[in-house]
């Protein structure tokens, strides 16, 4: 068996379940508030079942991020470690308010707008005051939302956005597509770049030598060419192609990459098990789907998800997503070896003995340990603190 870091997904919608990107609906507004947080505590037990101790968040509406991690520290549930994410910042009329102007958008789901430095600056700070450690923003449009142009908020706007974040320590992360933007985002000091499907040699020198995280999130844009829906969102199987080229090039000159998609389940009734809901097993399937790109080795994607995670995870001098004297136990034990197999991180059902959660034991099927209650759920297997 092998002991390892508790694995960690960088990209969690933790409330994306029942929501379905075709019908019009604005996100967050799908379900009522208590049964989105519902799908939250389901999502923290999902992830723990599949061998996931941590999530970095990219977005939620209700403060379901926050609300998730109170409830694990108060022992109200068992969940993973939580870097909470929020609303998405945007502004009026961008890509994500720009539909429906006669049913106007009285009370949030998971975007907020406003406009000038001023009102961004108020947003960021409300959001920090309600626990979110990550503002999201969407910078520019691409990865499957195309727009009619790709700036989405006006410089000196995302310029307030960041420097207010940091100010309260809190870190940044943009949906950001076009190599423009993301030039804009590196030069503005933005912490995590999502997707970023333009990225260039010039983008991974800015990256390296500012430290900037990124999470390419190729499943979502593999999903899409799978369906038939590329061209319709805006995306070719040549740009898919380029980000495949650009992460072993990432890789090799110290980008700290990271993985994570939009888990959400809504390719659920086109794609025949569908590798983007939130299912035990499927997060870890991104382990063996990156390795496989010519250039990545087993024991590099590997890092994606624990120790580059944990950077991103908690704050120095916590340490987290590594084996060492005086980091934090999360950690798995797995029955066979992640890097002559990486698919064994996709089969937990069959591979996973044991999970800690902080030094405490949350589930646990080691053979001489006792036998494991069985229960008949959705879920399966029973975990137990």
């Amino acid at each position: 068996m092998t002991v390892m870091p508790g694995l960690i997904t960088s990209h969690l919608h933790p409330d994306f379940y029942k929501f379905d990107i075709f019908s019009g609906e604005k996100p967050g507004k799908e379900l009522p508030p208590g049964v989105m947080m519902a799908i939250g505590v389901r999502t923290c037990r999902v992830l723990l079942e599949s061998g996931f101790t941590g999530y970095a968040g990219a977005g939620c509406a209700h403060d379901i991020d926050a609300q998730l991690k109170m409830a694990i520290a108060q022992d109200i549930i068992p969940g993973p470690r939580i870097r909470a994410c929020g609303h998405h910042i945007g502004t009026t009329g961008d890509m994500n308010n720009r539909s429906r102007w006669w049913k106007r958008y009285e009370t949030p789901g998971i975007d907020l707008c406003g406009d000038g430095p001023d009102a961004i600056r108020m947003m960021v700070r409300q959001e920090i005051s309600r626990g979110v450690e990550i503002i999201k923003v969407f910078a520019g449009a691409g990865h499957g939302i195309p727009n009619a142009t790709s700036r989405n908020i006006s410089r000196d706007e995302l310029s307030s956005l960041v420097r207010t974040a940091h100010e309260r320590g809190a870190k940044v992360r943009a949906h950001v597509a076009d190599k423009e933007m993301i030039l804009e985002c590196l030069d503005l000091g933005v912490d995590i770049i999502d997707h970023g499907d333009e990225i260039d040699q010039e983008c991974i020198d800015l990256m390296v030598a500012a430290g900037t995280f990124w999470v390419p999130s190729l499943v979502y844009l593999w999903s899409l060419l799978e369906i038939g829906y590329a061209a319709k969102f805006g995306v070719t199987p040549a740009l898919y192609d380029h980000v495949r080229e650009m992460l072993p090039v990432a890789q090799q000159a110290g980008v700290r990459i990271l993985l994570g998609d939009d888990y959400s389940g809504v390719f659920r009734t086109m794609i025949e098990d569908d590798p983007l809901d939130h299912q035990v097993g499927n997060y870890g399937r991104e382990f063996a789907f990156y390795s496989e790109i010519d250039g990545l080795s087993p024991a590099e994607v590997l890092t994606w998800g624990t120790s580059n995670a944990g950077q991103l995870l908690v704050d120095a001098p916590a340490t987290v997503g590594v084996i060492a004297p005086g980091a934090l136990a999360d950690l798995i034990v797995v029955d066979g070896d992640p890097l002559a197999d990486p698919t064994l991180l996709s089969r937990p059902d069959e591979a996973l003995k044991a999970v800690f959660r902080d030094g405490v034991l949350v589930i646990d099927y080691l053979p001489t340990s006792k036998a494991p209650t069985e229960r008949s759920t959705a879920l399966g297997r029973e975990v137990r603190r």
